[in-house]
């Protein structure tokens, strides 16, 4: 395989990942802010005393309604681009042209140009989900065992824990890695930019369109 083409694909590979993580996270927002939101509802006619609590509830609810939303739009949007160019990557196989090749890697640049600050803060929201996700396996894993004066000990309860703990650890792995490996693709792809920003700009002094 051409090294140029492997390593596009890796690339196209990690973006895609990140992509769906960040719908994942997304909708787990979205989830919090419905749950927030029934539990504020349902709450009305309890003790007044714990009105503020429950404004409180309705305030948290709405911000992660809001961003939950938000960011399965904005990550959609780019999400169908990049699938866009993994179709045709996927159909043109190891038999890819040189210029077939040059083409996909133009648009995923122009595609990742146009969304540049939205990509940033999607390696951001991959990499505080992936902490969170490593916190909750952790402290499922504790869980896990039961200790008593005599040692440890398993129970059933405590091994029904065991597949969310592997779940959460896995996402988390899955977070983190793709996001350092992202993050440094993403450099590589902000140096292809300022390049070609400095060809087009040295281009125009020469043909005296600068000043225009």
């Amino acid at each position: 395989m051409k090294p140029a083409l492997s390593q596009f694909k890796k690339e196209i590979r990690h973006f895609f990942l990140i992509s769906v993580l960040n719908l994942v996270f997304a909708a787990i927002a979205l989830a919090f802010g419905v749950q927030y939101l029934v539990t504020a509802i349902l709450a009305q006619g309890a003790d007044p005393a714990t009105a503020g609590l429950r404004m409180l509830t309705g305030a948290v609810a709405l911000v992660c309604l809001g961003l939950g939303i938000g960011w399965i739009l904005a990550t959609v949007r780019i999400f169908e681009g990049i699938v866009e160019i993994k179709d045709d990557l996927e159909t043109e196989g190891t038999a890819i042209t040189d210029h077939r090749l040059t083409c996909l890697i133009v648009r995923m640049l122009a595609h990742y140009r146009n969304n540049r600050k939205t990509i940033g803060t999607m390696i951001l929201v991959c990499t505080l989900g992936g902490v969170c996700f490593f916190v909750l396996g952790i402290a499922n894993s504790v869980k896990v065992l039961s200790v008593s004066s005599g040692g440890f000990a398993f129970t059933l309860d405590n091994l029904l824990l065991i597949p969310a703990m592997l779940f959460c650890l896995g996402i988390a792995l899955a977070s983190l890695l793709s996001s350092y490996y992202f993050s440094r693709f993403s450099q590589v792809w902000d140096r292809r930019i300022r390049e070609i920003d400095e060809s087009e700009c040295a281009l125009k002094e020469k043909l005296g369109l600068d000043d225009q």
